[in-house]
């Protein structure tokens, strides 16, 4: 499977968003992360994933009669398709970001101050190793929020990208 296949669905788009804030979880975790999702929707996709070989099995326990597996993305696979697509990985990122915007603004009572729609772009300067930190820094910023159940229920995407031509 190409990953513009699966960013292009937005179940396995949101399994693959969860798992790379998350490192690591179990189909039980996501499921109760996703539960707008219903449970055979998401176990179908998953199974996909792995099957195609983008996501891998970390550990397998036996519970109560069941096996309960902790999964993570296969960096390796992820790496390799994405150096040779990466136009058409970002295609797919923004239309899918794009198809929000799109249904946000068409639903009748949209109101993007109440709602705190945003949108930025800040261009800064460091070296490989301070954005690293930063990295890590929005990550654990992040995950402060990740596993609340209090407020709405926001989509933040961040994306990084080096300028082609410096601006003056």
């Amino acid at each position: 499977m190409k990953i513009s296949e699966v960013l292009s669905n937005p179940v396995r788009f949101r399994i693959v968003q969860y798992l790379q804030m998350k490192g690591d979880a179990t189909t039980k975790q996501i499921s109760e992360e996703l539960d707008d999702i219903p449970v055979p929707t998401l176990y179908r996709h998953i199974n996909r994933l792995l099957s195609e070989g983008l996501l891998v099995v970390k550990d397998e326990k036996k519970i109560r009669g069941t096996v309960e597996r902790t999964i993570a993305l296969n960096e390796e696979a992820w790496s390799s398709q994405v150096n040779g697509n990466i136009g058409d990985v970002a295609y797919q990122f923004f239309m899918s970001l794009y198809d929000s915007f799109r249904e946000y603004g068409s639903k009748e009572d949209a109101d993007p101050i109440r709602d705190k729609l945003s949108m930025r772009t800040v261009m800064v300067r460091m070296s490989d190793e301070a954005f690293d930190s930063f990295i890590q820094e929005y990550k654990d910023l992040l995950s402060r929020y990740q596993d609340s159940q209090e407020g709405r229920l926001r989509s933040i995407s961040f994306v990084s990208a080096p300028v082609i031509k410096e601006v003056e």
